[in-house]
């Protein structure tokens, strides 16, 4: 009874203040305590709501005091502490013992506060926050105007705990709107230990921060550190520097841009730029004569790439590249160098019908020392296979006109650019028919005409020499054969095409049980033979006749048939179509070959193999049956265990060429310890070309690895640091 007569007083004396109109107050009784006899009471005052254990009024200071569990809260701002001062006026509120301030998803531990609702300014104290990554505390913080924390003698990481083993140290920082995180003086402290230094580190909650640091050796390099920092601009843009150094090549710079859309489709690109005075361009002096004059000690690469979406069906993608010299990319961009070791400048403006795609495309060599074909520029229309109107007719065709150049390097002596004005335009019309059901023949007929600006006469002319002695007396004649190369007329060269396509599919189900793979139901057989016929008379101008830019120039007189088998077998896998092998065999039968060609040509298969979840095999190739040998053989196999371990093998296999075993192992890539392995074997020289090895190891919040890698007699080793967090670990040191 004196627990309500006191609620009741709270109420009317809270109630002839400011606030009479919005303030209430109550006692009520917690469900889960009724037993132990405990009460919760409660108030709200101005929009504050305050609950406690015990509630007491100082009417002389206008102070709501609560004691035991203390809960006030406004809006998304929430405070909880042992006990707390509230004054009902200022509406500033004192807080003690095991205070949490929760604000816009953010959070703050400490021992007192000093926090005014109103005006959300405080005196923090001692400062503990987690806000996702970051685990920040600081000896002291305060509150500000604009929603901003300053805090001093501050500890950022993104480990739990007193002890972690990544954190930056700063004096000074701070945090505003509770997400952009300011520090002043930073520290990189790696297991205790110095590794990097900020004057000034910013970083956007909302958007990513990283730090690579990864020290090795090569035998090319030499001892090396390669960091980079990584940090966001605004919500679209962000930047990355690195700062390298290198024993044997001496300190590099390097600064790159990237941007995107917030769904990452809209647009999206990148500028990067790299910069060294190489101290050691050539590793001996064999490759220094080798590479003669096209290198030198300034060394620098700039890349630019953008993809632009500008509507649903248009879009616009750039690149261009600029390089010191040939080698800059296998040098020091080992990565990029395996799938793009000649960068090409270039821009395409293209748009997307429902049946066609058209476009401006410009390709322009910029750096001389690498051979290029020029389209400047190149307009084309291309359409996808559409029926004629109301006909049972079909059309496909690809229509391009363009100025190429042909450019070779300028160190290649001897060869001379040439170039042309080329207007191609390639037409076929199809008729597909059905006979008895399951036949299915596809007549076809085309017409390709190209025009030159140019064409290449080739002449052979003899000339008389007479051969004199020492006195000039006449002592015989001779005639010497040239052959002559001169620039013809423009001319258009005709192509027609006749040919027809033909196949029907064969089924039979071998089972409807159980097959014993994994959980299949049911087994079919689908064979598939089929034929395509190609035959195109000589044309009136042949490749020699033309200046040769890419495969258009090539085409040239056909009369083949190409013979084929696919054959699949077929399962049911979780209640969908699953092939288990699908294998393609095919050949060409030449009606009129070439004096250098055989009848047929090689017996070409290519195969994709799923019988079990966990192991997949690709095979293709070409036998020639002339000489009993394969022209070209590649198969990769791989396995794959539940913990997402992984081992692939590849052979590749091409005659008087090339004959290479490769195996990757990856070992419990989700585990606190993980293991990988790679090398590459020519089995034609019986060498181990490459191998390479990795050793990580994971923790609660960090990744550290160790790797070693030798390509030919070129021994590397390097180590990494990374924030699982942010987690970036790579098997090479090529960025």
């Amino acid at each position: 009874m004196r627990k309500l007569l006191f609620m009741l007083a709270v109420y009317a004396v809270v109630c002839t203040g400011t606030w009479v109109n919005t303030c209430r107050a109550q006692a009520m009784f917690n469900p889960l305590n009724e037993g132990l006899g405990r009460r919760e009471a409660g108030a709200t005052v101005g929009g504050i709501d305050v609950r406690a254990d015990r509630l007491e009024y100082m009417t002389d200071r206008k102070t709501l005091m609560g004691r035991g569990n203390v809960v006030v809260s406004q809006g998304q701002d929430v405070l909880r502490a042992d006990m707390m001062d509230v004054n009902t006026e200022t509406r500033e509120v004192h807080a003690k013992g095991h205070v949490v301030f929760e604000s816009e998803g953010r959070r703050w531990e400490g021992e007192e506060l000093r926090y005014n609702f109103k005006t959300g300014q405080g005196d923090f104290g001692a400062f503990q926050a987690y806000t996702d990554p970051f685990f920040i505390t600081a000896s002291d913080s305060k509150r500000t105007e604009g929603n901003q924390f300053i805090l001093h003698d501050v500890t950022i990481s993104t480990c739990e705990g007193k002890s972690p083993e990544f954190y930056i140290k700063t004096r000074k920082a701070t945090f505003t709107d509770g997400r952009i995180l300011r520090a002043y003086g930073a520290v990189v402290y790696m297991s205790g230990i110095p590794v990097f230094y900020f004057p000034y580190w910013k970083h956007d909650l909302n958007r990513d921060t990283q730090i690579d640091i990864v020290p090795g050796y090569s035998a090319r390099m030499g001892g090396f550190l390669l960091t980079s920092y990584t940090y966001p601009f605004n919500a679209y843009v962000s930047g990355s520097t690195h700062l390298d150094y290198r024993t044997k090549r001496g300190v590099a710079v390097g600064q790159d841009f990237l941007w995107a859309a917030t769904n990452q489709v809209d647009w999206h690109g990148s500028l990067q730029t790299y910069y060294l005075q190489d101290q050691k361009p050539s590793k001996d002096d064999e490759e220094e004569a080798q590479r003669g004059d096209l290198i030198d000690k300034s060394r620098y690469r700039l890349r630019l790439s953008d993809v632009h979406n500008l509507s649903e069906r248009d879009y616009v993608i750039s690149e261009f590249n600029y390089l010191s010299d040939p080698w800059v990319i296998s040098d020091f961009f080992d990565q990029e160098n395996r799938y793009n070791a000649q960068p090409e400048n270039r821009i395409n403006l293209a748009h997307r019908g429902d049946k066609y795609t058209a476009g401006l495309l410009i390709n322009k060599r910029v750096n001389d020392f690498f051979e290029n074909v020029d389209r400047v520029p190149e307009a084309y229309l291309d359409m996808t296979r559409q029926q004629i109107g109301d006909t049972p007719f079909y059309y496909e065709g690809s229509h391009h006109a363009t100025r190429l150049e042909r450019l070779f390097p300028e160190q290649q002596e001897g060869a001379e650019n040439y170039d042309a004005i080329r207007i191609d335009s390639a037409n076929k019309v199809f008729y597909p028919t059905r006979h008895f059901g399951f036949l299915n023949i596809i007549p076809d007929a085309g017409y390709r005409g190209t025009y030159y600006s140019r064409t290449v006469i080739r002449e052979t002319v003899t000339n008389t020499v007479t051969i004199t002695d020492t006195n000039g007396a006449v002592i015989g004649v001779t005639n010497e054969v040239e052959n002559v190369v001169r620039e013809g007329n423009g001319k258009l060269r005709s192509i027609y095409e006749l040919g027809f396509e033909t196949s029907f599919k064969a089924f039979k189900v071998l089972s409807d049980g159980p097959t014993g793979l994994d959980r299949d139901e049911g087994l079919r057989h689908v064979a598939e033979p089929y034929a395509v016929y190609t035959y195109i008379p000589e044309p009136n101008l042949r490749p020699p006749e033309l200046p040769q830019f890419d495969e258009i120039d090539r085409l040239d007189r056909r009369n083949d048939v190409q013979l084929g088998m696919r054959n699949k077998l077929q399962t049911k896998r979780y209640k969908n179509i699953h092939d288990l092998t699908d294998l393609n065999v095919y050949t060409y039968y030449r009606f009129q070959p070439e004096a250098n060609e055989n009848d047929f040509t090689d017996i070409f298969f290519d195969n994709r193999l799923r019988l079990i979840d966990w192991w997949m095999v690709d095979f293709r190739g070409g036998f020639d049956p002339y000489e009993g040998d394969f022209s070209f053989f590649n198969t990769q196999w791989a396995f794959i265990s539940r913990d997402q371990s992984r081992l692939s093998l590849e052979y590749r296999y091409r005659r008087d060429n090339q004959d290479l075993m490769t195996g990757a192992i990856d070992l419990f890539p989700e585990s606190r310890w993980s293991f990988q392995t790679y090398a590459r074997y020519n089995i034609e020289t019986a060498e181990l070309e490459e191998q390479s090895f990795g050793v990580e190891h994971r923790s609660n919040c960090t990744g550290k690895g160790i790797y070693f890698r030798q390509v030919d007699d070129e021994p590397q080793v390097w180590i990494q640091f990374w924030l699982l967090a942010f987690p970036s670990s790579y098997l090479s040191i090529g960025r």
